[in-house]
Formats: structure tokens, sequence, C-alpha cells
């Protein structure tokens, strides 16, 4: 892990703890999203992602999106490279509700280092 994905983490466990949305900058467009869980990627489930990249699980709420949002139940949920996301801006605006399909044990990932709770 290198010290700006230290650096992105402790500012992403800071908006998870506190429910807040974040806004960031990736690959060049602006993105509203709610942050979940963070950890190291498995390359297997994620063909154009290489091991051992940190990521964010997020659901999409605002903003730019290559995939098309709503056409099915989960269409919300984005993987964030943190190597790519820059300008990071923990928002007053929160959520307090779980997501569907939000799966604290997500299986694209080989190492969970933070994420909400689901009680």
């Amino acid at each position: 892990m290198t010290p700006k994905e230290q650096q992105i983490i402790d500012i992403l466990i800071t908006a998870i703890k506190g429910g807040n949305l974040i806004r960031f900058e990736y690959d060049g467009q602006i993105r509203t999203v709610e942050p979940y869980l963070i950890g190291e990627l498995y390359s297997k489930f994620q063909n154009h992602l290489e091991e051992g990249i940190f990521a964010l699980r997020a659901w999409f709420v605002r903003g730019y999106s290559n995939r098309p949002v709503d056409k099915r139940l989960d269409d919300r949920w984005r993987i964030y490279e943190l190597n790519k996301m820059i300008e990071i801006e923990i928002l007053s605006e929160t959520n307090k509700i779980v997501r569907p399909l939000y799966n604290p044990d997500d299986k694209d990932f080989k190492r969970i280092n933070f994420r909400v709770n689901v009680k």
C-alpha cells in the first residue's frame, strides 16, 4: 500500500463511520457516491484489474457514470481503484440506510480493510 492509498483509506474510513457521501474525480469525471467497503481486489474476479490494487465498493449517487443506472436493482454498485481517485471530499450529505444487495463479505475483494457493518 502506498502512502497516497493509506491517506485515501483514512478519508474513506472517516466517511463510512459518519455515513457521509464523498465526491471525487475519477478518470477526469466527478462522481458522488456512498462509500461502503475498502479492500484489496482479487484479479480473477475483476480481470481488468491487477491483483493487489486497493479499491472502494460504493453506491453511485450522481455525476458521471460509464454504465447505465437503474436498469436493474444493483446497477448503482461500482468499484473505484484508490490510485485513480483524486480530490476526495467528504460531504455533509449522509445516508443512513444500507443499499440493496450490499455484501459486507464482498467476494471481489481478497482482503477487506474497512466496511459498513450490517446489523
